[in-house]
């Protein structure tokens, strides 16, 4: 037998309230309640509004209640927004909507609006309920939040693009890219300072219609961007466009008023330029977006700031090393005055070893040391005494001797000087053999440096077709059979072939 206890309990079917008793169940909490409640009909008139909502129409309950809703809200605005969520609540569906709205006593508010459909006994939608409930601080705070997050993201983005940049003018390109992109200004000029003459220099703009301001210079205190380098604050200002210099053929054609920042940039307490912005619908100008713009322009500060530093670093090496090579041409002249047997050669060979270096896959900043290696190949005979450096007939052998030691005197000479090591190969390794019969070291193929055997087949090349006390220059076509006989024995076969073919290239010289 079934367990009675078990059963649960019947109840005769409900019917629902008519929409005129359900109201006076509730009247009294939906006349204390702040949200907005009304009964519409299928008519579109109202059966019922409570209290919140006839105060914010500013109308009494008999003035709204009866009228259709048309004559509340107005035709076009009924018509245009409350019409087709009650079309769609009287067709069956719950219906949720979120705007802003214009109410007599309480201004523009953002609301929450619910139509629920009622039924009748038949189920037949025959009332509109609408809850409207007033959320415009919550949607203010979501505004501000979303502001603040995008601000966040344009921060981050801003710095990120910066980052990658390490030349001033990428920097400043970037800072414009930005200022149009992400802050809505119509236009953008960046101004750097220049501490000498206390003057700022336009250098770039974006967004008008010629690529350059009336004035390109400024004092101190004068005009906008005067005044935020002198004052290191943003200024602010919304001028007619008449009164901008050069206005009517920079900025695209508009009587309207320009909201206008000009934002100084500093980094480490110093002035390193301004940014002034122009626009039309940027944001208003409250503290917590001035302080976004204060962040951005420290971004760009630090970045310029850092290039510059970077530029002037690079700009002070490439100062440096233009003195030291000067230094070495020096040493270079000085030898070839005492030298007279070889005046010529070394720019000569130097040359030549550059060009067989960039066939054989140097790049150029070894390229630099082959260079000032050439150059000093023969450094060390500094060191040999005139007697023996000058001597017009054959050395002896102990003068050829003390003569091999020019290689070893090239590499005391120049290890000491740092910048001089990558190019020691030549001064030090440029008399040694392929076949192992060299000096100063007697190394033997590939032992022998790269730039090394290249600059060797040069320098022989150069003195067998120059003229000497004891030979006159070799033949074109003499010389360069020689070379072919010496490769593989005084030569790296690989850089002879490529030499030879080098020299095929070029036109032969009339004798």
């Amino acid at each position: 037998m079934p367990n009675k206890c078990s059963q649960e309990p019947s109840y005769p079917p409900s019917t629902p309230d008519s929409p005129e008793e359900m109201w006076r169940r509730y009247e009294f909490i939906a006349n204390t309640s702040r949200d907005f409640l009304t009964l519409i009909n299928a008519e579109y008139r109202y059966e019922a509004a409570n209290r919140a909502y006839c105060a914010a129409h500013c109308r009494k309950p008999e003035e709204i209640i009866g009228k259709k809703v048309a004559e509340v809200w107005g035709e076009e605005r009924f018509v245009r927004y409350v019409k087709p969520s009650l079309d769609e609540c009287f067709s069956g569906r719950e219906v949720n909507y979120q705007g802003w709205f214009e109410f007599s006593t309480l201004g523009v508010r953002y609301m929450d609006v619910m139509y629920y459909p009622y039924r009748d006994t038949s189920g037949k939608v025959t009332h509109a309920v609408v809850v409207s409930r007033d959320v415009t601080a919550f949607k203010l705070a979501q505004d501000e939040a979303q502001r603040q997050l995008q601000r966040l993201h344009t921060i981050h983005s801003f710095e990120t693009a910066l980052m990658t940049n390490m030349e001033v003018d990428s920097v400043i390109q970037t800072i414009l890219d930005h200022a149009i992109s992400q802050l809505g200004a119509a236009a953008a000029n960046v101004w750097l300072y220049e501490p000498d003459s206390q003057t700022l220099h336009f250098v770039a703009g974006r967004g008008f219609a010629t690529s350059s301001t009336e004035r390109s210079v400024l004092r101190l205190g004068e005009g906008y961007v005067g005044r935020a380098a002198l004052e290191g604050q943003i200024v602010k200002a919304s001028p007619p466009l008449s009164e901008w210099l050069g206005a009517e053929s920079n900025v695209a054609s508009s009587n309207d008023t320009l909201t206008y920042y000009s934002i100084p940039l500093l980094a480490r307490e110093q002035l390193r330029g301004v940014l002034e912005l122009f626009g039309r619908q940027m944001p208003q100008p409250d503290a917590e977006y001035l302080r976004f713009l204060d962040t951005l322009a420290g971004q760009a500060a630090i970045a310029l700031d850092n290039a510059q530093l970077l530029r002037d670093l690079q700009l002070a090496h490439q100062e440096l090393i233009a003195a030291y090579d000067a230094t070495l041409e020096s040493w270079v002249r000085t030898l070839d005055l005492r030298d007279h047997e070889t005046e010529g050669h070394t720019q000569r060979v130097a040359s030549m070893t550059v060009s067989l270096a960039r066939l054989m896959g140097f790049e150029e900043p070894l390229l630099t040391h082959v260079r000032r290696g050439a150059l000093l190949h023969d450094i060390g005979k500094i060191a040999i005494p005139d007697s023996i450096l000058l001597k017009p007939g054959p050395l002896t052998e102990e003068e050829q001797r003390i003569m091999r030691k020019h290689p070893e005197y090239a590499y005391e000479l120049l290890s000491r000087f740092a910048f001089l090591k990558p190019a020691l190969d030549i001064p030090y390794c440029h008399h040694e053999r392929w076949d192992g019969t060299g000096y100063p070291r007697g190394l033997k193929g590939e032992e022998i440096p790269l730039s090394a055997r290249i600059f060797t087949v040069v320098d022989v090349w150069d003195a067998l077709r120059s003229d000497r006390p004891y030979r006159a220059a070799l033949p074109w076509e003499e010389a360069y059979a020689l070379i072919q006989k010496l490769s593989g024995t005084h030569f790296d076969p690989a850089v002879a072939e490529m030499f030879l073919k080098w020299l095929n290239g070029h036109n032969h010289p009339q004798e």
